[in-house]
């Protein structure tokens, strides 16, 4: 990889596990309000996807794990607005 391209990939990479950390983090918030999913799912799979994201080494491994990333982050988004609780607005990068 060019050094450019290496150093968005890092960037993008790093991004990516932030705000991965983020839903993990908006989840253990739900978790002490008790809405927490009780068989886990959305936690093991947001543990899933940041190991996913930390292996990564190339672009396409990144960019498959934005939209299910996405996806837990609207599901979140969605269980924190119905309590009224105001809710982080994640910025993915574009690989």
């Amino acid at each position: 990889m060019k050094k450019d391209k290496m150093h968005k990939f890092l960037d993008d990479k790093s991004q990516i596990v932030d705000n991965l950390e983020s839903l993990k983090i908006n989840l253990e918030e739900i978790e002490k309000i008790s809405l927490f999913d009780p068989d886990e799912t959305q936690y093991n799979e947001i543990l899933s996807l940041i190991d996913e994201a930390k292996a990564a080494d190339n672009d396409l491994a990144l960019s498959e794990v934005i939209p299910r990333a996405k996806t837990i982050e609207t599901k979140l988004d969605s269980w924190f607005s119905k309590e009224g609780i105001e809710t982080l607005e994640l910025s993915w990068p574009v690989i």
